[in-house]
């Protein structure tokens, strides 16, 4: 649930008649799983320190003419069967793809630009 509630920008209407529930036991499952990750969140995300924040500033100013970034986003399509239909397919499918795929995105405050590569499956 919580997934389908940040893919489709919290409509609590559309993802409660999806799941069967009202709009306000959507809202406190969504609210009470948030506040479990806000809590959590130490754990799996860190911000770099002052002097790598610099250093990759520094870094991205330089190499792309980009000032201020401290951090990168990346991702990719990873290809997957389609998926039964409780799992509601059309969410998977990718239209400029033509197949179905789950989006994998990385963020990383590394110079080394990309620092990996994730082939698919």
């Amino acid at each position: 649930m919580m997934l389908h509630f940040l893919a489709h920008q919290g409509k609590y209407g559309l993802l409660s008649d999806r799941f069967g529930l009202t709009r306000s036991c959507y809202h406190r499952c969504v609210d009470d799983l948030l506040n479990i990750v806000v809590q959590q969140l130490q754990k799996f995300i860190s911000w770099p320190d002052a002097h790598r924040q610099k250093e990759t500033a520094d870094y991205f100013h330089t190499k792309f003419g980009f000032p201020g970034v401290i951090g990168s986003i990346d991702g990719t399509h990873i290809t997957v069967t389609r998926p039964p239909r409780e799992f509601f397919p059309e969410d998977y499918f990718s239209v400029q793809k033509k197949i179905y795929t789950m989006l994998l995105q990385v963020c990383h405050t590394t110079k080394f630009w990309p620092p990996l590569r994730i082939k698919e499956c």
